[in-house]
């Protein structure tokens, strides 16, 4: 497997992150008395082929089955993390904004990737559609394309864009005729100096979907307190097991999901009943922050800022910061990210205790 380029830290000042370099990656010496390594020579295209889908699958050939947990703590550095739900307006793009920005805001470089043709993780953020010169539709298109080359810096510091354009579609489109099509997004993602990188997902499971359940560490999945968000759970859990090549048992074992309750109004009892029953075999997948219904968090959509710049003392600004809190101790324990003492002795509040609330209601 190729050498990985070592990690190029952010400054605490939040500046532009820098591009790996492209020179020559250090070859590797053998100790003394050690065997020199044969070179094949004229390899075929069928071996040079499968060849590179072992690279891209972070596996050698005599490597295969090994454990997702292995793979991911072995093929990269930044936790990448998918906000995805096939139903459109769950708050997959409130959550990547917010989420995205309690995160820069506490100390930790995160990048936002907007891979929805709408652009509404751009839009939101207060960027232009036609300011940029070039967008995730030309990651997807330009073959070996990284993301870096088309970052740019928000308003927040510490927080930085890959923007979306409304060209992603047709290129989604084209896309589908390509080799290891799964794997574009997780090769444009390699070797960025960030410690959380957040996916914003189309409302649908079509390529570009795949392309960020393929490169995730973890996905996070936004539910509406209605029925019809619940409809599309089971057919994403299974698109999943197919991606990650998972048995229907072993999903929960590996442990690489997370479901958020969002729009939640103590006033709807019937429907909220009926929502937390259907959602209780996936308790222990199920963050406890709940993100109330807030006026501030459909304003400051509108102000195109986050919930913290627009309204920071809003029951919104409190859900989403609570919500980065008990991420941040999610993944530590899930993958050893180094993160501050200070964030593994908060408390999280559960802004809901789902037992009491099926009892009494």
């Amino acid at each position: 497997m190729p050498v990985k380029p070592p990690k190029t830290s952010v400054p605490r000042c939040f500046g532009a992150p820098s591009s790996p370099g492209k020179g020559k990656s250090k070859k590797l010496r053998a100790g003394p008395g050690s065997p020199k390594p044969a070179a094949p020579k004229n390899l075929k295209a069928q071996e040079r082929l499968w060849s590179k889908y072992d690279q891209l699958h972070c596996e050698g050939l005599g490597g295969r089955g090994k454990r997702l947990d292995q793979r991911a703590s072995a093929r990269k550095e930044s936790y990448l993390v998918s906000i995805i739900n096939q139903k459109g307006g769950t708050g997959k793009t409130t959550t990547t904004i917010n989420l995205g920005a309690a995160l820069a805001y506490l100390g930790f470089p995160t990048l936002l990737v907007d891979l929805d043709p709408q652009g509404h993780t751009t839009i939101g953020l207060g960027v232009d559609p036609d300011s940029f010169m070039e967008s995730m539709a030309e990651v997807m298109s330009v073959p070996k394309k990284p993301v870096s080359d088309i970052t740019l810096l928000t308003y927040i510091p510490g927080l930085c864009l890959a923007p979306a354009h409304i060209h992603l579609a047709p290129v989604a489109e084209q896309i589908y005729s390509r080799i290891f099509r799964e794997a574009i997004l997780y090769q444009a993602l390699q070797g960025l100096p960030y410690d959380f990188i957040l996916i914003d997902c189309p409302p649908s499971l079509g390529v570009l979907t795949i392309n960020a359940l393929y490169a995730c560490d973890l996905f996070v999945i936004p539910c509406q307190i209605s029925r019809y968000s619940l409809d599309g759970l089971a057919d994403l859990l299974t698109t999943v097991e197919h991606v990650k090549a998972l048995k229907p048992q072993e999903l929960s074992k590996e442990d690489l999901f997370r479901i958020l309750l969002t729009m939640y109004d103590r006033r709807n009892r019937v429907t909220n009943q009926y929502v937390l029953e259907e959602i209780k075999p996936y308790w222990s997948k199920t963050f406890q922050t709940i993100i109330m219904k807030n006026e501030a968090l459909n304003q400051s959509q509108i102000a195109q800022k986050a919930v913290f710049d627009f309204d920071p003392e809003s029951s919104g600004s409190m859900d989403y910061h609570n919500l980065a809190v008990e991420f941040i101790q999610l993944c530590h324990r899930r993958a050893a990210v180094p993160v501050e003492e200070r964030f593994l002795k908060a408390d999280i509040v559960p802004s809901l205790r789902y037992e009491t609330e099926l009892i009494n209601s």
